[in-house]
């Protein structure tokens, strides 16, 4: 995380302050207090005792997790012509732009073997063609990452028609949302500020391995805890298994009705 970037409080991170007790741990909820229009350097000075990189880390859990910002206007470290707010990355290690390339790993033997275990009830996917719809239905309501009651879902489909009908349903379900088709749609979209609060993504991509893309979100810092759902047009039993290992939170197969993805948005946001 950035030294110089100044961050401040964003609804959700208000709102966890005025709660009591709240979800964060209480050295959190300290360190969440003290944000106001701070960078690390200001924070470290509150807090000489602990470490810049482990302050740092706990900022990054704390912006992934929606609870701080960026602050409008923050100083830079050198003049230079402002991009608008809403697409710069904080930093060099949450730009996307770093991630599209890198190695993805492989699932662990245990997400595999959850994975199996989650297809176990479905034993007609092995076949092509069998409609499949899996949705990691939330407890209880997830925080919009934007704070309040809007919520934001990236659609990533080559697919322009899908796209269209499915952004469609969303946006009359109240939701709003960004799409994102091209390796460099998917960057800019996923390097916006606030990040999407669920994806749903088809598997064939022009541009990018559906699957890579899958692995490389779970590898983010931000994206890792970020619901998503994949759309595709695959139905057999290994592909099925190979998105829930790589940490799909979700997995519909084409053709569906949009307002059942409106649906399945609305369960795994707990709404």
């Amino acid at each position: 995380m950035a030294i110089d970037i100044a961050y401040v409080k964003t609804a959700a991170g208000k709102a966890e302050i005025a709660a009591t007790p709240g979800k964060l741990p209480a050295g959190m909820k300290t360190l969440l207090g003290l944000v106001d229009h701070s960078t690390v350097a200001d924070l470290q000075k509150k807090l000489p005792k602990v470490a810049v990189d482990k302050l740092s880390d706990a900022l990054d859990r704390l912006f992934a997790d929606g609870y701080i910002e960026i602050a409008l206007g923050a100083a830079a470290p050198a003049p230079a012509p402002a991009a608008p707010a809403a697409s710069v990355p904080p930093d060099a290690k949450l730009d996307f732009a770093n991630y599209i390339k890198r190695p993805v790993k492989e699932p662990t033997i245990q997400k595999l073997r959850e994975a199996e275990a989650t297809m176990s009830g479905i034993r007609a996917s092995k076949k092509a063609g069998y409609f499949v719809h899996i949705i990691n239905r939330a407890p209880k309501r997830v925080a919009s990452r934007a704070g309040g009651d809007q919520y934001t879902v990236l659609v990533i489909d080559a697919d322009q028609a899908n796209a269209m009908v499915v952004t469609r349903a969303l946006l009359l379900a109240k939701f709003e949302t960004r799409a994102a088709a091209l390796q460099n749609e998917i960057i800019e979209q996923l390097n916006k500020q606030p990040p999407a609060d669920v994806i749903a993504m088809d598997m064939e991509l022009p541009e990018t391995i559906g699957l890579e893309l899958l692995g490389r979100l779970r590898e983010h810092p931000v994206y890792k805890t970020v619901p998503v759902i994949v759309m595709a047009t695959k139905a057999e039993h290994d592909d099925v298994v190979a998105a829930l290992a790589y940490g799909a939170s979700g997995y519909m197969t084409k053709p569906f009705k949009p307002e059942t993805l409106v649906d399945s948005v609305q369960a795994i946001l707990g709404l």
